[in-house]
């Protein structure tokens, strides 16, 4: 999958991957990982809106459709466009929207979306389609240190909040 010919901008971008499901978060996780790309996970709407507050120049995010929280409220990455785009409207993000439910594909459209991927994923056109969605997130290529530090920070925060999440819910996420 990783091409030596895509810019350096784009190999150095941070990507936001927003899924209820541990697996399914997971296995995004590796995909961006393996792009040489930095991933920053969130398991819910709340969350995902957190990281976009501490991370400005993230500009890619990859979310599921449907979520249940932890709290076992019902949300969708529908909302989290929308949540998000009203939060922050002078960020260029870049919503790329996964789902096994093909009639998502016109609301995702509808709410600007620049991607839209049936499950079960193919991961090639995962990258593909973070590779055309990436805006602001791609300019980080020369980041001081102590940003990077900033960043392994956040990431592992993130995913201890994932674990306390599934392991709140019983185990499922």
């Amino acid at each position: 999958m990783t091409n030596k010919h895509i810019p350096q901008d784009v190999q150095a971008m941070t990507v936001l991957v927003v899924d209820d499901d541990k697996c399914a978060l997971e296995e995004l996780q590796d995909i961006v990982d393996l792009e040489g790309w930095n991933a920053i996970i969130a398991d819910s709407v709340d969350m995902a809106l957190e990281v976009l507050e501490w991370y400005p120049f993230i500009g890619v995010v990859v979310t599921d459709v449907h979520f249940v929280d932890p709290s076992g409220d019902s949300s969708t990455g529908i909302q989290l466009i929308s949540r998000a785009e009203a939060r922050f409207p002078d960020r260029d993000l870049n919503f790329i929207v996964l789902s096994g439910d093909p009639s998502a594909v016109k609301s995702s459209e509808q709410i600007g979306a620049v991607a839209f991927l049936s499950k079960p994923l193919d991961a090639d056109l995962l990258v593909e389609a973070i590779k055309a969605g990436a805006g602001v997130g791609i300019g980080v290529p020369n980041c001081d240190p102590s940003d990077q530090k900033l960043l392994k920070r956040v990431q592992y925060v993130t995913q201890e909040l994932h674990k306390t999440h599934v392991r709140e819910a019983g185990g499922v996420a």
